[in-house]
């Protein structure tokens, strides 16, 4: 797979401090980028911190995305630290229930669900947008699932994570159709990996899922639209 040199790149990474994140934090600052890095737990962040190394920086950001305040602060940060943003790295999200049924899960867990997953990066790219406008090449990367594609959201279990895949990806084209010719707007999944998230029977690691990432970070700025995995475009 094509690796991007991102060189003096400022990106916004969200879920910055434990899995799939923090696999994708370290090869963004060893590929150059200049990273701020957000997530709830100020002291995963600063392990994040201290463990990266690279060409590029990294600076912990604390921020509950569930916070109505906080695209606001994030966008005002990115503003005085850098004036403009290239990447829009959204990768923070949430399973809150293994549930076959919604009947099953707890009461609001659909909510809670669609509040870190599809409301928090919809917030997040309307604020950041005048920022991206500024950026060079500017790009949105919204970390979805298989479950959230046509396939995966007609099986069983997870229901309320897969729901909110599965809008994710309508966001991914919304987006993209109205932001065309301004800013990319893509869609990663991962794949199953072993996270807090993924649980320790998945096949993947979070270093293959950073592998994806930066494939995706090194297509042109004309591609949007589009989903992927591994390095190669694949079906919502």
């Amino acid at each position: 797979m094509t690796e991007a040199d991102l060189t003096g790149r400022r990106v916004l990474l969200t879920g910055a401090s434990r899995g799939v994140g923090r696999a994708v934090a370290r090869r963004l600052v060893a590929a150059g980028a200049d990273v701020l890095g957000t997530a709830r737990d100020a002291a995963l962040l600063d392990e994040v911190a201290a463990e990266v190394s690279g060409r590029g920086t990294f600076v912990p950001v604390v921020a509950d995305l569930t916070d109505p305040g906080t695209p606001a602060r994030l966008a005002a940060e990115v503003a005085q630290r850098w004036g403009a943003l290239d990447v829009l790295f959204s990768n923070a999200g949430v399973m809150l229930s293994h549930a076959d049924r919604f009947e099953d899960e707890p009461a609001g867990t659909l909510e809670a669900t669609l509040e870190v997953n599809l409301l928090a990066p919809h917030r997040l790219v309307i604020a950041l947008l005048p920022a991206l406008r500024a950026g060079s090449e500017p790009r949105v990367v919204h970390v979805g699932s298989g479950a959230g594609t046509i396939d995966g959201a007609s099986e069983p279990g997870i229901a309320s994570y897969r729901v909110s895949k599965y809008a994710l990806n309508g966001l991914i084209l919304v987006q993209a159709a109205q932001l065309r010719g301004e800013v990319a707007v893509n869609g990663l999944d991962p794949g199953w990996v072993k996270t807090d998230l993924g649980g320790d029977e998945a096949p993947g690691t979070v270093e293959e899922s950073a592998d994806g990432a930066m494939a995706l970070l090194a297509e042109p700025a004309s591609v949007t639209g589009r989903f992927f995995k591994d390095g190669a475009e694949i079906p919502f």
